[in-house]
């Protein structure tokens, strides 16, 4: 019976679909208000890049003259699963940097300035009527206000 040699894994591939994943989570760090939040979209696109890097060389093995390295259908299955991370990095990244400043929005105890909005019913209801004394209630009123951080 002949020696049979085992072939390598290729682990450029797996190691290019956890740095697609830490990009992608990367992303979904930004919006939970980290310290350095700033600089979150450029480590996501460093991330990325470096996914795509490991990716291409994974690919590279498989692919290549000698195959010397083992899966290569579950090789081309995890760099599509990856790539598409990579995408949904990218694009979250152009769009995290297309956001606009909100240097105008109120902050966090800051009194809110009075507005008027139709309630449920289509009738105006501004934000003084809410606050203004019920004649057969004596505990004080208080009002919610919640801000989507979004862009329409």
């Amino acid at each position: 019976m002949p020696d049979v040699i085992e072939k390598p894994s290729n682990s450029a591939v797996w190691w290019g679909f956890v740095f697609a994943l830490s990009a992608m989570l990367c992303n979904a760090v930004f919006f939970i208000n980290a310290p350095a939040q700033r600089s979150i979209p450029w480590l996501s696109l460093l991330l990325a890049v470096v996914a795509l890097i490991f990716v291409g060389r994974g690919l590279w093995r498989v692919f290549a003259p000698p195959r010397i390295y083992r899966g290569r259908i579950l090789s081309a299955i995890l760099s599509i699963f990856s790539l598409l991370l990579v995408a949904v990095a990218v694009f979250a990244f152009f769009s995290a940097r297309a956001l606009p400043v909100s240097a105008g929005a109120p902050q966090v105890g800051q009194k809110a300035p009075d507005f008027t909005l139709a309630d449920t019913t289509g009738r105006p209801v501004s934000l003084d009527q809410l606050f203004a004394p019920a004649a057969d209630s004596t505990s004080p009123k208080a009002v919610l206000l919640i801000f989507y951080r979004g862009y329409w």
